[in-house]
């Protein structure tokens, strides 16, 4: 935001030098870059007034101008044809030096000696527009001799402000004014807005329509005719150039001025040319087209608000007018538009079309609706007093939702407490005044007071009490801030329990030959149809993302396999055959309770190739379902969990015969097996992929990093291995509990070490073996203790399972 210094005093009385403001406002927040002089121009330029003119003696395209400089008359030779007699003209004097380095001397020029030179824009350095290229015309109140420098605003200061996302407040004059007069306890003072109307009301001439009042919060028109147009006055060209906007014409830069002043764009269209006679807000229609000021064709979509009459689009809402309802110099009618709205539709349209400007940027921010009253009668007042003309009676104002006032109310002791001093309740109330901000009413309580503050509608970023705190202590300044050293509880640094358990599971599966990766937590929705998961199935119930790079990435996952799966099949063609991986990674649902997802921790293995590896004595192997049971059994003896079961199962991922479910105490907490035979060949892996995905949370609840101490055995223990012939539905699992159920206290260990099937066994029926271990902490068991033992064990697995004990 580019601020002429002696510009923004019309508004705030400044007795600061440039860079002590500039200095002022980066400590109250609006950081300034830069002081920049616009347009520098020496001291030996004056105004002169053109007494004569007489044609060059020697030359027919020059001519001798008379001028008289105050204290002299000078004859300088010159072959501009704009001027006349009476004219006020800059002139360079000899010794002058023009902004481009070229010193002004007394010439001879074609047998007549020049003792200075008229001056036109580009020679001071300025780009200007006028009726006729040529002498710069002075159209303000001055005298001969008068310096150049004193009549116009050459050498201005410019502050360069480098605003925050959130201040569109201050994309304005008045805005930085209303800081300063904060930052010094100054008045701001408004620019003059009152209007005489006359002639028609605007009623018999116009209308205005909102069709989608959610993209257009307020649309107010007025309508002039009669005016003049033609170059702008001096002072407001350089105002205009000192903010880095080129003049066009009077009734261009008028709409150009106001915004700079105010910080509301709006657009001027010639009425003539507008169909009907009405303004209807709308949003586009699929495929229609619009020509905008650039000459640009855009083609538009219902997504893009547009300006339209009765027939078409007349332009692009807060971006760009179309070229069909253009100004021209023909334009004897024009309807002046100042609207308000949906900044986030601004910025897609002008993200959309390419169309950058001051006008959408300002939109994109966000404009007071309740300031654009005022902002059109400063406007037409403005046309009026440079390009004369009628204001016709009457403002069409369509506001469907008027803004509601907000409320804010501001407690003394929070102050305190987020400031770390505190303020006296006038200097509060005398900083929140002085920001134009409303301190309604005061209470006092028991042991605070506070404040009800009315927050104004151009200050669209308060909005908690927070917020009225950062004013506080910005304008109040930061450096009173005091500086004390970080106060807190000391404590010891430890990992958290759940940090704890997570480095106890990836030391435990890098212990057994697995690398940790880390996946995308992006993925592609297409995968759950190849993982063949039912429609209904959780995991197909996404988080989706607005705007995704790729569709590859536009939903969060909800499972970590696919992308591990991803990775295995880039390993595989990469030549990399044996691959032991795991992952520890958020998955995401979505959340009915608040808008941000549900995350939940999990944890996948994936398994391929052949062990062991490296060993000459033993030659590598495929691996087998029970390599990652026997991981996975491995990493439940580590977190010390007892209670688990593994129970066949048919799950969409695996292997129709060859899956089952993982259960801790009760709970399923995930799944492991075989990847299908569909899925392999699919992703055309080559071998068998093992596979298990387990959720942290219960394992987490069930597991225990405190170890327990047992003291060496005393007595020896006793092994005993008996075989049962069970149905083939029969579980192992099953069995297993059976036995240590009623093995009692003195049953140490329980293992399954064959399975057996052959001549000597019922078709439908498993021989299955286990070896027990028996131990007791006081003395040595003998053979009649074990047998009662085993005989409980038989009689419950008969009764439970219809079991035999298998006697050869």
């Amino acid at each position: 935001m580019k601020v002429p210094y002696n510009w923004l005093r019309d508004y705030v009385e400044i007795e600061l030098l440039p860079e002590e403001l500039a200095e002022r406002l980066t400590m109250a927040g609006l950081e300034t870059g830069a002081v920049n002089v616009f347009a520098p121009l020496g001291e030996k330029f004056v105004a002169g007034r053109i007494e004569s003119l007489r044609q060059h003696p020697y030359a027919s395209n020059l001519q001798l101008v008379k001028v008289d400089i105050g204290n002299e008359f000078l004859e300088v030779v010159c072959g501009a044809k704009n001027i006349k007699k009476g004219d006020m003209v800059p002139v360079a004097l000899t010794g002058a030096v023009l902004p481009g380095g070229a010193v002004i001397r007394e010439a001879e020029i074609k047998g007549i000696v020049s003792p200075g030179m008229l001056c036109s824009g580009e020679e001071l350095g300025v780009e200007i527009a006028e009726d006729e290229a040529g002498i710069m015309l002075l159209d303000i109140k001055c005298s001969p001799g008068d310096r150049i420098i004193d009549l116009l605003p050459f050498n201005e200061p410019v502050l360069e402000i480098d605003l925050t996302p959130n201040r569109g407040d201050c994309l304005g004059m008045l805005g930085i004014a209303r800081e300063v007069a904060a930052i010094t306890g100054k008045k701001i003072v408004l620019p003059p807005n009152e209007v005489q109307e006359e002639g028609k009301e605007i009623d018999e001439l116009a209308a205005v329509e909102i069709k989608d009042p959610d993209l257009c919060f307020r649309y107010t028109a007025r309508i002039m005719e009669g005016f003049s147009i033609k170059p702008s006055p001096l002072k407001m060209q350089f105002r205009l150039l000192a903010a880095g906007i080129r003049s066009i014409n009077n009734l261009v830069d008028v709409t150009n001025y106001v915004m700079w002043e105010t910080g509301f764009p709006m657009h001027a269209f010639d009425y003539d040319k507008l169909a009907g006679g009405k303004i209807i807000v709308r949003r586009a229609k699929q495929g229609e087209e619009l020509v905008t000021l650039d000459g640009v064709k855009r083609i538009l979509d219902p997504n893009v608000l547009v300006i339209a009459d009765t027939r078409e689009p007349v332009g692009l809402a807060g971006v760009m007018g179309g070229e069909n309802t253009e100004i021209t110099a023909e334009t004897n009618r024009l309807l002046l538009e100042v609207a308000s709205f949906k900044p986030v539709n601004i910025r897609m349209t002008a993200r959309k079309m390419n169309l950058p400007s001051e006008a959408s940027q300002r939109y994109e921010k966000g404009v007071d609706p309740e300031g654009a009253i005022f902002v059109q009668n400063r406007a037409v007042r403005l046309i009026n007093e440079i390009a004369g003309g009628k204001i016709l009676r009457g403002i069409i104002d369509k506001y469907p939702y008027p803004m509601q006032k907000r409320e804010i109310t501001l407690r003394k002791s929070k102050v305190q407490e987020i400031l770390g001093y505190s303020l006296p309740e006038d200097r509060i109330k005398e900083i929140l005044t002085g920001l134009s901000l409303v301190v309604k009413k005061k209470d006092i309580l028991e042991h605070d007071v506070s404040f009800h503050v009315e927050i104004p509608s151009f200050r669209n970023d308060l909005h908690i009490e927070v917020d009225l705190i950062e004013e506080l202590a910005r304008i109040n300044g930061y450096d009173k801030i005091p500086i004390t050293l970080p106060a807190g509880v000391l404590t010891s640094g430890r990992r958290s329990f759940e940090q704890r358990v997570i480095s106890k599971i990836k030391e435990t599966l890098l212990s057994c030959g697995l690398q940790e990766v880390i996946t995308f937590s992006f993925i592609n929705p297409k995968l759950f149809d190849l993982l063949q998961l039912p429609s209904d199935d959780i995991r197909r119930n996404t988080v989706k993302l607005q705007n995704p790079l790729t569709e590859d990435q536009s939903v969060l996952r909800t499972t970590l396999i696919p992308e591990l799966l991803k990775l295995l099949q880039y390993n595989f063609n990469h030549q990399t055959q044996n691959q032991f991986i795991f992952e520890i990674g958020k998955v995401f649902f979505p959340s009915e309770k608040n808008k941000l997802p549900l995350e939940k921790k999990f944890l996948a293995l994936v398994l391929s190739g052949k062990k062991p590896l490296g060993d000459w004595q033993n030659p590598p192997k495929p691996l087998s379902f029970y390599e990652i049971k026997g991981i996975l059994e491995t990493l439940m003896q580590s977190l010390g969990i007892k209670e688990t079961r593994w129970e066949e199962a048919s799950l969409p991922l695996l292997h129709p015969a060859r899956g089952c479910k993982i259960l801790v105490q009760g709970k399923e907490i995930g799944f492991a097996g075989c990847l299908h035979p569909f899925l392999q060949e699919k992703l055309d892996f080559k071998q068998e992929v093992f596979l298990a995905e387990l959720m942290l949370e219960p394992l987490l609840e069930a597991c225990t990093l405190i170890p327990k101490f047992r003291s060496l055995p005393r007595f020896p223990s006793v092994l005993r291995d008996a075989a049962f012939i069970v149905s083939r539905k029969v579980k192992a699992e099953d069995l297993l509990q059976t036995i240590r159920t009623h093995g009692g206290e003195l049953l140490e260990e329980v293992v399954l070490f064959d399975v057996y099937e052959g001549k000597q066994i019922p078709e439908d029926c498993l021989s299955i073996a286990f070896a027990m271990t028996f131990r007791h902490p006081d003395k040595t068991l003998t053979d009649e203790e074990i047998d009662q033992i085993l005989e409980k064990v038989a009689i419950a697995l008969q009764e439970k399972f219809n079991a035999t004990l298998r006697k050869s």
